[in-house]
């Protein structure tokens, strides 16, 4: 018989359990002096004061709802009258009623204001940095391959300007002319209120070429909420000498209390080449030839041993320099950018996350250049009280730039038009070799290769076949960015704003880069 009460005694206290933890629907009246409350709030707050659920009266004061604990303690307000604060544990219904509170309020006005980050929490009109912010929600849906490209025209007094055409090469940026003549004038780069360098030891910031500066900004702008410009030296007072370029505060999306929610976004972008001056073909340019070397002496015998400008067939390089080749709209094409991307957010009372990952895919305008970038990041935020939050912050980047050994574009405005792309045989017929210009014989007597190096310019024989660079050459450079973020921020004296404030803020960051 006692084993029997015993093991009854177990399952009433499992049941009780499972039953606190399914929750307690509970229920019950808000009134005051005047009659029931329409429209009051009913909260229930746990241990740590934060909000767990919440509802409001309807038109006759009454309220139900499923309270998530019985540990937890409800709160009735509403305005004009004084709140009232009682436990739940075993009660099921509440009939309160609220007392009016000392004088009667004609109107409620609610005002707020920012502060600027980086830890001083100030009102913006205290800041004696001159400063700007740039929300990216305004320009959403419009097509940037970096944060430095979406701030273009939208910050006074930054200078912004290209690198190169080169895919991935970004931009270099001045905050109000040049700071220095020999040291490094970029402004300093801030992410989340922590300095985004460069984890190398060697890496130097005054000499870096432009895609390493550029891989600095490898933040997706999917995942930028806002951009601050700190423009003057007085940035120096938060962020330190490094500042005196002005600083760059970018600010990372997080996620939000609601539903899970998925968003997806594509955009595409196309870009090509203009079609600049007009150049020679091949006829004129070998007429060209002829007159140069004619008009100096006016003797028609000037040419007599320049075999290709009298087109004598029977020159075996003669099929290779009778061509009208436009070198120019061979190494152009038509560009195209591919931008994907997708989020997943959401959150409930004490933890939010927002999950990101994107990539791009683009091609130059100029061939065999191709650009491809994967960047995904995790955050997670948990509140544990309204004065103590963790927060882990993952980002991941990978980028694989494949670029034009030298400089195709420029090569084909100064090369010969005249000149095949292909070797061509006898009969005129492209093979399916490149064609290389032979280098200068100084015994062969003369010929094409002697005339062509001794231009006055680059010699031709030195610039070599630009689509034999584009498609025998190789410049690929790959490049990864690991930034794992964890961090404890701890209001030590409350989180009033117009009382002293102490923030505590400890952090574990490393960056990891192989190149």
């Amino acid at each position: 018989m006692t084993i029997k009460k015993i093991l009854f005694s177990a399952l009433l206290t499992i049941v009780s359990q499972v039953l606190q933890a399914q929750g307690v629907r509970i229920s019950g009246t808000l009134t005051d002096n005047d009659g029931p409350i329409m429209m009051a709030n009913v909260v229930e707050r746990d241990a740590n004061n934060r909000i767990v659920s919440a509802v409001q009266t309807d038109f006759n004061g009454n309220f139900s709802m499923q309270v998530k604990s019985t540990k937890n303690k409800l709160v009735f307000s509403y305005v004009g009258d004084k709140t009232e604060i009682l436990p739940i544990g075993n009660r099921t219904v509440f009939n309160v009623k609220l007392e009016a509170e000392g004088t009667q309020l004609q109107e409620v006005v609610i005002k707020s204001k920012r502060s600027n980050s980086g830890g001083l929490m100030l009102s913006k009109k205290e800041i004696s940095v001159s400063q700007q912010t740039f929300d990216l929600e305004s320009v959403k849906g419009m097509a940037f391959t970096s944060a430095d490209e979406a701030l273009q025209g939208e910050i006074a007094g930054l200078d912004i300007v290209a690198n190169s055409g080169n895919l991935g090469a970004g931009t270099s940026m001045r905050l109000r002319g040049v700071t220095s003549i020999t040291g490094d004038a970029n402004p300093l780069i801030v992410v989340d209120d922590k300095i985004f360098d460069n984890p190398d030891e060697n890496f130097d910031f005054a000499n870096a070429n432009e895609e390493q500066y550029a891989s600095l900004l490898s933040v997706n702008v999917e995942d930028i909420a806002s951009i601050t410009v700190l423009k003057d030296a007085a940035a120096t007072a938060v962020w330190g000498s490094r500042g005196s370029n002005g600083v760059l505060v970018i600010t990372t999306k997080h996620g939000s209390r609601g539903k899970p929610r998925i968003d997806f976004s594509y955009k595409f972008t196309g870009t090509w080449q203009p079609d600049g001056y007009k150049l020679l073909n091949g006829d004129e340019y070998s007429m060209l030839m002829k007159e140069e070397f004619y008009n100096p002496a006016q003797r028609s015998d000037a040419t007599t041993n320049i075999q290709e400008l009298n087109y004598n067939t029977t020159w075996s390089e003669y099929e290779n320099w009778n061509n009208n080749t436009d070198w120019v709209k061979a190494v152009k094409q038509f560009g195209a950018m591919h931008d994907y991307n997708m989020t997943l957010s959401g959150g409930g009372e004490k933890a939010t996350f927002r999950i990101s990952a994107g990539y791009k895919h683009q091609t130059g305008s100029i061939i065999k250049q191709k650009f491809q970038q994967f960047t995904t990041r995790l955050v997670l935020d948990y509140n544990v009280s309204d004065r103590i939050r963790f927060s882990t912050n993952f980002a991941l980047t990978y980028t694989n730039n494949d670029k034009n050994y030298s400089n195709l574009l420029g090569i084909a405005q100064n090369i010969a038009p005249n000149m095949s792309i292909y070797r061509q045989d006898a009969n005129g017929k492209n093979t399916s070799e490149y064609y290389i210009m032979n280098q200068p014989n100084p015994t062969s007597g003369g010929g094409a290769t002697d005339v062509y190096s001794s231009e006055p310019l680059t010699p031709i024989h030195n610039l070599g076949n630009p689509i034999a660079i584009a498609y025998k050459a190789k410049s690929s450079e790959q490049t990864y960015r690991l930034t794992p973020d964890f961090s404890i921020k701890y209001e030590l004296l409350g989180t009033e704003p117009d009382k002293s404030r102490l923030t505590e803020r400890t952090c574990r960051l490393r960056h990891l880069r192989q190149q």
